[in-house]
């Protein structure tokens, strides 16, 4: 592990930034592998000539440390591509996206853009289809002879309801964008039960005025939740001195905040209606947010409570402005997740324009780039660490 995390902190030392995003499977939802992007400081792609870092040849045991699959598509210039194909990288499948000129590797092993609905496309198993490039129209047209060229259909920038149903209506195989964030409210339904029960614990764990002995109650009156949480808290992610033996001691060693916070996390993870991958996105913007609360003297419990709560609409398929209404939450928290306002609210603003890749909307003025690189990292590599627990 030790070799790993070297490994993975390496990237730290990159001069621009860093993005990953899942690729999902059209018809399940199930994470296929992700797209990690290399840019520049100012979110442009890089130079094909730009010099090869010397992180490229851990590259394996960087992608054990971040991902939860070893199937990676990775964006990088013509000079990284030719380096990497030199290296020996065991256990990882590695799909290389770049010039395709510059490519000495058979077409399985790369992918080819969709440029416009004229253009030729390359020869490639994969072919990647940007729906901010084709209309629906020019989708359906193309289609049939992308699919006769290609063996896998993958689209990008896959950012409303109404394109990933069109995803589904044609069969796209591979599906890229942040859709999954995104509450289903073209309908209004009820909440299940189940998410309705997990409301309700919300509700009572977020209560300012509850004291640690009725808090352990209302943790205790889960079952599941208390073994879970004393489960988690017990195990070497934590890494505590001494075991803990109730729900009770650990709020008292933890403190209310950080048990209420984490017993909110265990809860939303239990919904299994939603990807997996937004229980990780909620983690991500949870531990980002709270690593950015040193630069903008915050509470980092108040932070990580804002990325994590801010997924609540997906998770819900409600407007977070409903959902908050029966949430008893503290005006500052309240401010961050509706209004973005507050120092909470940036550093959330930030962590969502950071995810969404809205290179331009991000403000350095607070947080430099390396220092948010730095965060995102490390967000990335800690919901790595606390799936394997709450899996295991």
């Amino acid at each position: 592990m030790t070799e790993i995390y070297t490994a993975y902190d390496s990237l730290k030392h990159f001069n621009g930034l860093i993005h990953r995003q899942p690729l999902f499977i059209s018809k399940k939802l199930d994470v296929d592998s992700y797209h990690l992007t290399f840019l520049d400081t100012n979110g442009n792609t890089l130079d094909e000539d730009a010099p090869v870092p010397e992180f490229l040849s851990q590259l394996s045991d960087i992608l054990q440390a971040i991902n939860h699959n070893q199937k990676t598509l990775l964006t990088i210039p013509a000079s990284w591509q030719q380096a990497l194909f030199d290296y020996s990288m065991p256990g990882i499948d590695l799909i290389i996206e770049a010039n395709e000129k510059s490519l000495s590797k058979p077409a399985s092993t790369h992918v080819s853009y969709a440029a416009n609905a004229t253009s030729s496309v390359g020869e490639s198993q994969t072919l990647l289809i940007d729906l901010d490039v084709f209309s629906a129209d020019e989708l359906s047209a193309n289609l049939p002879k992308w699919r006769q060229q290609h063996a896998v259909l993958c689209a990008l920038n896959v950012n409303a309801a109404n394109q990933f149903s069109m995803c589904q209506l044609h069969n796209i195989d591979l599906l890229q964008g942040f859709f999954y964030t995104l509450p289903d409210t073209s309908f209004d339904k009820k909440i299940a039960p189940a998410a309705q029960t997990l409301m309700e614990l919300l509700v009572k764990l977020q209560d300012p005025e509850v004291e640690v002995d009725e808090l352990a109650e209302i943790i205790n009156q889960d079952v599941a939740l208390s073994y879970k949480l004393l489960r988690l808290i017990n195990s070497a992610f934590f890494g505590l001195p001494r075991e803990v033996g109730s729900t009770r001691q650990a709020i008292v060693m933890l403190g209310q905040n950080k048990i209420k916070t984490w017993a909110s996390l265990l809860c939303l993870s239990g919904l299994d209606n939603k990807p997996n991958e937004l229980r990780t996105t909620a983690m991500i913007r949870g531990r980002m947010c709270e690593l950015l609360a040193k630069y903008y003297k915050g509470h980092a419990d108040v932070f990580f409570a804002a990325g994590l709560f801010s997924t609540l609409d997906a998770l819900m398929d409600k407007p977070l402005e409903v959902l908050l209404q029966d949430l008893p939450l503290s005006e500052e928290l309240h401010s961050a997740l509706l209004l973005k306002e507050g120092v909470a609210g940036m550093a959330l603003n930030q962590v969502l324009n950071y995810e969404r890749g809205n290179w331009s909307a991000i403000d350095y003025s607070i947080v430099s780039a390396d220092a948010l690189l730095a965060a995102y990292l490390d967000a990335l590599f800690w919901a790595k660490e606390l799936t394997l627990q709450l899996n295991d």
